[in-house]
This record gives structure tokens, sequence and C-alpha cells, in this order.
């Protein structure tokens, strides 16, 4: 038996987060000493007296799981076969920058750049699998992925037709992320009007962008993109619904750049705009931000949650944090109470691997996504000729199974953000390496609860489809 329950506090209120009934609740600061006390190992008279007074209401009971496995190992067949909804073609290996951070940077264990593309046979046979793979699936997505992929336009162009050609009555959705430089407004024309969405690669102001995404000389890539959207803008002004921009937020920042990091250019502050930090899997060189760049993300979140609470206005607000107001809504949704947990359960994390998102190399092998190593042995999922390794999905699928005894017993077992990728170790799944990972997904699960209840203090509730209001 295990007690699943994690104790943390805001600047106005105390807090518990149960998992067995994955709800928050308050105390008092008499409780909240106790439980707290009671998470750390310390069970004194007077703190099962405060433990068996909320177990007695519903809370913090004994928990009992028997099994890590993911429930949804007993219905990916169906979805493999029928139900595949994207489906990820790398064009090419190739790219016309080399961005300090890129996953062919060669500062990670998985890539580097290479001359390889795909051939359109293979490109054939993908779109076939998947058109055949998808038959119980609405809306199937052909995303293009590089390097660069606009390095491989003819190609992408005869996918389009052949794709259209074989699924010439089903909803088909065209995807792009590319760095900018090669979407000229005639190449935009071509895009657009077969109706794809496109995600630029944009770092910020030109000071910023050009520190990490440079042309082989070594000279920036700014001016070029905004030339090309400033022209976009001017010939295709809906272009502004069908085109975002994704900006990673580098560690090689410096601090006299951070006030331009979360400001954006006048030319994109209409479009919509995500952020993401440098990946830290796959490599030894592990990320270091500066005190100043934590210092002014946080300060910009907190103007993220003034705003949400309407305490102030969104136009001071970064365009770059509209992604941190879906998650919260989202993760509120996600703490709907539940009469107790399963005792047969998976940490949460893990996708339908190859049904969800499947990534289909230059060569023709099959992956999860596009995020993890394609020298890993445990994410080659398959292949084109002979189709999906099943065994090997089912292991994707079920990570926590190396890290049993800890999962049982963790508070943030139902909230866990440890997908295959995290537990990899370039042969197999890794206890260790999952491990390694485990405090910052659970600091982040936290933060995230913190971020609910300051907004639910100061007055702001929820839609039911995770909007504040």
């Amino acid at each position: 038996m295990s007690l699943l329950f994690h104790c943390f506090s805001t600047a106005k209120q105390k807090y518990v987060f149960d998992a067995n009934t994955n709800s928050v609740f308050t105390v008092d600061e008499q409780q909240f000493e106790a439980l707290s006390e009671v998470e750390h190992g310390k069970e004194t008279l007077e703190n099962k007296k405060i433990l068996y007074n909320l177990q007695s209401k519903g809370y913090c009971k004994d928990v009992v799981i028997e099994q890590i496995y993911n429930p949804d190992t007993e219905i990916i067949d169906a979805h493999l076969d029928k139900k595949m909804r994207v489906i990820v073609l790398q064009v090419t290996q190739r790219c016309n920058l080399r961005c300090s951070y890129c996953a062919y940077s060669g500062r990670y264990k998985n890539r580097l750049h290479s001359l390889k593309r795909m051939n359109f046979e293979t490109a054939k046979c993908a779109i076939d699998f998947a058109l055949s793979h998808s038959e119980d699936t609405k809306s199937l997505v052909f995303s293009f992925y590089g390097g660069e992929p606009l390095l491989e336009l003819p190609l992408i162009k005869d996918c389009v037709e052949y794709i259209n050609k074989q699924a010439p009555n089903r909803e088909i959705i065209f995807s792009m992320t590319t760095n900018g430089t090669l979407l000229t407004p005639e190449v935009y024309g071509y895009l657009n009007e077969k109706g794809f969405n496109i995600a630029i690669s944009l770092d910020g102001p030109k000071i910023v962008h050009d520190a990490s995404r440079k042309h082989p000389d070594g000279s920036g890539s700014y001016d070029r993109i905004m030339e090309n959207i400033q022209a976009i803008k001017k010939l295709y002004p809906e272009s502004v619904n069908k085109i975002r921009f994704n900006a990673v937020l580098s560690p090689e920042i410096t601090d006299s750049c951070l006030p331009s990091v979360f400001k954006s250019d006048d030319v994109v502050l209409y479009y919509n705009q995500t952020a993401s930090t440098v990946s830290d899997r796959y490599t030894d060189n592990q990320s270091r931000y500066s005190e100043a760049f934590v210092l002014n993300y946080n300060r910009e979140k907190c103007k993220l949650l003034l705003s949400m609470a309407r305490k102030l206005n969104k136009k001071h607000v970064s365009t770059l944090l509209g992604m941190r107001e879906s998650q919260l809504g989202r993760e509120n949704i996600r703490l709907q109470r539940i009469p107790r947990i399963n005792p047969v359960c998976h940490p949460g994390g893990p996708c339908l691997a190859g049904a969800m998102r499947l990534f289909v190399s230059a060569e023709g092998k099959f992956f999860p996504c596009e995020r993890v190593s394609e020298n890993s042995e445990l994410m080659a999922i398959g292949e084109l000729e002979n189709g999906f390794d099943l065994e090997k999905v089912k292991k994707v699928m079920n990570p926590g199974q190396v890290t049993q005894d800890q999962c049982k017993k963790c508070w943030a077992i139902n909230h866990c953000s440890l997908c295959a990728a995290f537990s990899d170790d370039m042969t197999g799944l890794s206890s260790q390496v999952r491990l390694s990972n485990c405090p910052k997904s659970k600091s982040d699960y936290e933060e995230v609860l913190k971020e609910i209840c300051f907004l639910k203090e100061a007055g702001c509730t929820f839609n039911n489809q995770g909007g504040a209001k």
C-alpha cells in the first residue's frame, strides 16, 4: 500500500493533491504540516490522527497499484490497422541552415546532417500505407519534415498530387515545418492553394534569432525570413490564419538580449506564436539557462496568469506564452475527481505509438514521432516493407514497466509526462535514464497545479473546453 498525495502551496493557500481521487483540496496550516511530514515518511501519532480524519472523508486513502501496464496496449492493434491519424514524411535530411541547437547539429546522439532524401517510390509506399491504415480516421494529416523540407519542393508537389489522386473523397490535411528562408510568395502561393498549415521557426527579433539560426557561412537568416513574410502578408493577408511561428528559447541567449526575447516583431504580431525550450533528450550536453533568463520567463508567466484572471490587459502578455494558457485549460479539465485510481495503470506520457503520429524516415523506417532518435534500436518500430513490429510498439507504450516500484508510489503517476523517449538509452528502456527525468516531470506538474490554484483564487473560471473566462 502507498499514500499517493502531494502537498503544495501558493502565496495565499495550502493545498493537497490526492492522486487516488485525482483531486485538489485546501487544508489549514496544521493539516498541511502534518501531511507534509507524512508525505516524507514521518508518521507521528498526531500526524496519523489528522491523516485518518481526512481518510474518513475520502481523501488520502491507502492505494494499492497492482501492476504498471498501459491499458491502451490492448487496443493498439486496431488503431494501427485502421485509425492512424498523422504521418510525418522525412523528405530530406539536408538543410540550408546550421542552427546551434538543431537535432542534426551534432549536439545530439540521434542525428547528423546528411544528403539522404526520400525518393518518390518510398514516399508513395508510405502514402499508400497511411491511407490503407486510416480507414476509420475522419481527418488524416500528412506532414512534411526535414532537414528543410522546402529543399524537396518538387517531391512534396508529387506527394500532394498522388495523395489527392489516391484519396479524392478523404479529408486530408497537409502541414509543414520550415525555417522560412525558402518560403517565397510563389512557394507560399502553391502551399496555400493546397491548404497547407505552415509552422515557421522564428526565435524572436533579429538579435535573438540570428544568434542561433545561421547559414553555413555564419550569416543570420532573419532578414530573409522577414522579407518573405512581408511579401506573403501583402499578397495573402489571410495567411495570418494559416501560418504560425515557433520560437526555440535557447540557453545561448545573452542577458543583454533577454528584454527582446518575449517581444513580437510587428511583422508577425497577429500570427499564432508558440515557444519551446531546447531538448535535453539524447544528449550529454545539458542545457543551462541563466538566472536572468529564468527570471524573465517567470515574469512573463506571471503576466499571463494575471491576464487570464482579468487583472492585466492581454496586450502586455508575450504572444509566445499562448500555449501555456491552453495547457492550463487542458490540465484543469483533467483534474476531474474519480472514485479511485485503477489498480492496473500506467504513468501518463506514452501515446498510441505509431497510430497517433507515425514518422517515416527518408529510408522508410518507422518511428513513433519525429522527436525520437533514429539511431535507437528501441524506437525503430517497423518499416514500410514489413509494417509494424507490434512487440516493439507495445514496449514503447509501457516505459513505466522498467520503474514499476517507483511508479507505484508516485503521486504524479496519472499526470506524468515521460514517454519512452525519456527512458531510451539507444538500446532499450533504461530505468536509470527514466529516473533521471522523473524529478523534472513532477516539478513541472506541481507548477501546473500551483498556477491553476492561483487562477481560481483570483476568481478565474474555466469553460468546458478549458478556456479561461
